[in-house]
């Protein structure tokens, strides 16, 4: 049957009728629609709560979500078929920055909480209802230790920052996005004098110094701590001793934080041995444009040993793989086996390529015992195919990340050695 021009749903079923088809049942729905027009108004929450009895205490908490507190469900839902879980109508994201329009403005920030990013609301909000403001799913804290499980450890050091303490992130971290790292709603000096006052006592503990301009969690742990004042765990000796003239300028100069010589001479003054590492190797590690020593160690205090500025992998992915782990995805270079990247690489300088502690199999064998030496050839005598290289270890594993068991480059199954040995695919030898 061919149709010409517009006909009604009616029309239609009755004319596939004639030709065969049994659709009475439908066209006579068809026709009863059509008599009696519009469809009348359903209640929503009734029909929905008909099957989704779970919901009641949800849409009956003190904070409910407009859509679902009006009976509107179809706002977010589609009734009958969706292409995303839970019928909904978009993606998570999309579909709540519809109806919250302040998000998309925090979401274009530089820095944006992974859940945001990812569009998980409903990792941080209750969808229908819930007992706390914003429909968060836990209180403050105990909502960002669900993913930030380190807080769970600093809550258990005696000093700890009031903010932190009372559960109040909020205080000093943007919630979606922020335009500061970490999430910080301000510049650290900025945010910090938001609550204390930069007075004669505030100058005097601080020898004068106009530290208010600077980041403040260069020597004080913003969360707690086990030293009074909220300092970190490892203190540089001409801080703790209170000697700042030692490295910088008087507090009354015109720029008081300016280090009487370069950062790499005032360094060397008391570690030689590392700056010469660094000045004398072949492949010293001296970070392009970087302030030199200060790209790694903060000067002041350090949360653990040499003063690092993070834990070692973040202070080394920081340049190595820039927006890596730190922005939740894996990134290109993953810590082998959970070893701190000095197990391999000597942090200020070295004798040879990539700053390797030691070369070739000599490396792999201060933590695996070179068992392949006994079947596979390998050293200078034995060179790989491919690129007319030694065979080393590198030559099938990987040093970081691999995608295959073992640090393989390809599968060891067959892959790994036909890359070498291509005449054995054919069986002969």
């Amino acid at each position: 049957m061919r149709i010409r021009g517009p006909m009604s749903f009616a029309a239609v079923l009755a004319g596939l009728s004639l030709a065969g088809l049994a659709l009475a049942p439908f066209a006579a729905l068809a026709v009863e629609e059509e008599s009696r027009g519009a469809h009348p108004p359903v209640d929503q929450t009734a029909a929905c709560l008909a099957c989704h009895d779970g919901l009641e205490d949800a849409l009956r908490a003190p904070v409910a979500h407009p859509p679902a507190r009006e009976g509107e469900c179809t706002s977010c839902h589609n009734p009958h078929v969706s292409r995303f879980d839970g019928l909904l109508k978009e993606r998570p994201g999309p579909l709540c920055a519809a109806c919250h329009e302040e998000i998309a403005s925090e979401l274009a920030r530089p820095h944006v909480h992974a859940p945001a990013a990812e569009g998980r609301c409903v990792d941080c909000h209750e969808p229908h209802g819930g007992a706390l403001r914003g429909l968060l799913v836990r209180p403050g804290r105990d909502l960002c230790s669900t993913c930030h499980e380190e807080t769970r450890s600093w809550m258990e050091r005696p000093v700890r920052h009031a903010p932190f303490a009372q559960g109040r992130c909020a205080t000093c971290h943007e919630r979606h996005g922020a335009d500061h790292p970490r999430l910080a709603r301000a510049p650290a000096g900025e945010l910090c004098a938001s609550c204390h006052k930069v007075d004669r006592a505030f100058r005097d503990a601080h020898r004068g110094y106009p530290v208010e301009r600077t980041d403040c969690a260069q020597c004080h742990d913003p969360h707690s701590s086990d030293r009074p004042g909220l300092f970190r765990a490892s203190l540089h000796a001409p801080f703790a001793e209170g000697e700042c003239t030692a490295c910088h300028a008087l507090p009354g100069s015109a720029e008081p934080f300016r280090t009487r010589v370069a950062v790499e001479e005032l360094c060397a003054t008391c570690h030689e041995e590392q700056a010469a590492a660094s000045r004398d190797l072949p492949f010293p590690h001296v970070p392009p444009g970087s302030p030199g020593c200060t790209a790694c160690h903060n000067p002041h205090t350090a949360g653990g040993a040499a003063l690092l500025r993070e834990p070692q992998p973040g202070v080394c992915l920081a340049c190595h793989d820039p927006g890596g782990s730190s922005s939740g995805r894996p990134g290109r270079h993953q810590t082998h086996s959970g070893l701190e990247c000095t197990t391999c690489h000597a942090p200020h300088g070295a004798e040879r390529p990539t700053l390797l502690v030691a070369g070739g199999v000599d490396l792999c064998a201060t933590c695996h015992d070179p068992q392949h030496s006994v079947s596979h050839p390998m050293g200078e005598t034995h060179r790989d195919p491919r690129n007319g290289t030694p065979m080393s270890c590198l030559s099938c594993h990987g040093i970081h990340d691999a995608p295959h068991p073992k640090y393989l480059m390809r599968s060891g199954d067959r892959d790994l050695c036909l890359a070498c040995h291509s005449n054995l695919a054919g069986g002969t030898r």
